[in-house]
């Protein structure tokens, strides 16, 4: 998994990264919040772990920006010194999946961490991706709807790619432009937009299928499932 960790004290840190390396999962440590969260505009983490004492903010403040941005299925594990019932409540409160004491204790964590992967349903990637009538194979770099191969662009391939392997979660304008370009965000952004359009466009994305490209204000987009009681409310409308 890629996973985030947002931890201030240096040596904390490196003992967290290493307990994660060795299990075979890729980390990106940031020591203060502000950094994280725009880590997180260019990076999408299976999962996050968040200190409680930061320098410049509160693990709490950075997990609400985090939630405020739709970040809504991101899983996040709190990490403190704070032991007492009410910062534990009002840890969960805000959103975080799970609460661990320090000291941290290696087994513990990885038990809790993988706990959240199973409750989240993560898996690994696969190379062939079905989303309703959508077929993207990664081994062929092609694309299918309703059995038809859809002709798309190399830049329009590795787009629809990116948000058919990542269904409810943002993906920023930020991360699309250094991933797919391999620019920062410099390039006007509105190439992303147009590009995000045209997969919409092509492969027939839209409530009818169960699924839609919702845009994020300022942010960027996710790829989403309607639920069935929209669908048929709107399917009523007709």
């Amino acid at each position: 998994m890629h996973i985030g960790l947002l931890e201030d004290d240096p040596q904390q840190a490196e003992l967290v990264c290493n307990w994660l390396s060795a299990a075979g999962h890729d980390i990106c440590h940031k020591a203060n919040g502000s950094d994280f969260l725009e880590a997180c505009k260019h990076q999408l983490f299976d999962m996050v772990i968040l200190d409680w004492e930061l320098p410049d903010q509160t693990g709490i403040e950075v997990l609400n920006t985090l939630r405020n941005i739709e970040q809504n299925n991101l899983p996040v594990l709190f990490t403190t010194q704070r032991d007492s019932e009410e910062d534990i409540v009002a840890a969960l409160s805000a959103g975080a999946d799970d609460y661990l004491i320090k000291p941290l204790r290696q087994a513990e964590l990885m038990a809790r961490l993988e706990a959240m992967r199973r409750r989240a349903g993560i898996e690994s990637p696969s190379e062939v991706i079905s989303l309703g009538p959508i077929v993207i194979d990664s081994r062929k770099r092609s694309i299918t709807v309703h059995g038809e191969a859809i002709k798309v662009t190399q830049k329009d391939y590795e787009v629809a790619l990116l948000l058919l392997s990542n269904i409810g979660k943002v993906l920023s304008r930020e991360f699309l432009l250094k991933t797919v370009w391999g620019v920062e965000a410099t390039l006007n952004t509105r190439t992303v937009d147009v590009h995000v359009s045209r997969v919409r466009r092509s492969l027939k994305i839209n409530p009818d299928m169960g699924y839609c490209i919702k845009t994020i204000f300022q942010h960027g987009y996710r790829l989403e499932k309607i639920p069935a009681t929209t669908m048929s409310i709107n399917s009523n409308d007709k």
